[in-house]
């Protein structure tokens, strides 16, 4: 099993993370979460809220009404039904000044990356030390110049383009980097959006990127080996 504290710790201190990374596991009807950790029953803004806390230090394991956003909640599936939600939604984006017509807000909503309708039962989002399996999803609350590092060592073995699709400013922490690299089995980055940004009061030079779980063993790998570059950069900054 691979060694949480130890790599959590590596990627705090080598990146300098204001945040520390975050495990992700979705548990359905028939999965039971970890034995001895009972579940939140504090009430949130969003899923984004919870990973911002959670990157603090917070062990949360959320069922649906706990969670806030109800968007969230239907891409992480844990709503049975959402067009209810969906079509609020439309209408938030689009009154609030953030897409012309309620048409553009519809095909951003609409057509973002949903996991399957109902097949959720509760999330856990903690930091990596509390897992003793690997988290399905790992996420950094990072700066520019962290992701930066992130994407490289992501590219580190293979290089070439890495792209990162977009929901298109909203839905970013649910849609783009929980649902996308579950679904898809790679990573991704979110600018995120407003409501994003709004309820998990995150700071404004701050993106957050999301990786599959089986994937963390080899960036914390690559970003070891990456040591030079990563200090050439710190000691430019020094002069």
């Amino acid at each position: 099993m691979a060694d949480f504290p130890k790599i959590s710790a590596d990627l705090l201190d080598r990146l300098e993370l204001k945040y520390a990374p975050v495990g992700v596991t979705l548990f359905g009807e028939n999965e039971a979460p970890p034995a001895g950790l009972p579940f939140t029953e504090e009430n949130f803004k969003s899923y984004c809220q919870a990973l911002v806390l959670a990157g603090q230090g917070r062990t949360l394991l959320l069922q649906r009404e706990h969670m806030g956003c109800k968007l969230g909640t239907s891409v992480l599936g844990l709503e049975t039904e959402m067009a209810a939600f969906l079509d609020d939604g439309v209408l938030e984006k689009y009154g609030v000044g953030l897409f012309a017509t309620e048409e553009a807000s519809a095909e951003t909503l609409l057509k973002s990356i949903y996991l399957p309708q109902g097949r959720t039962r509760a999330v856990l989002i903690a930091p990596l030390p509390v897992f003793q399996e690997l988290p399905q999803v790992v996420v950094f609350t990072a700066d520019s110049e962290q992701v930066m590092w992130l994407l490289y060592a992501l590219n580190y073995e293979k290089g070439g383009r890495q792209d990162l699709p977009q929901s298109g400013g909203a839905l970013g922490g649910c849609a783009d980097i929980t649902a996308w690299p579950l679904l898809q089995g790679t990573a991704n980055v979110t600018f995120l959006g407003l409501g994003c940004r709004i309820k998990s009061s995150v700071g404004a030079a701050h993106l957050m990127l999301g990786l599959p779980g089986d994937q963390l063993e080899a960036l914390h790998r690559n970003i070891l080996a990456m040591e030079k570059p990563i200090q050439l950069l710190k000691n430019a900054r020094t002069k």
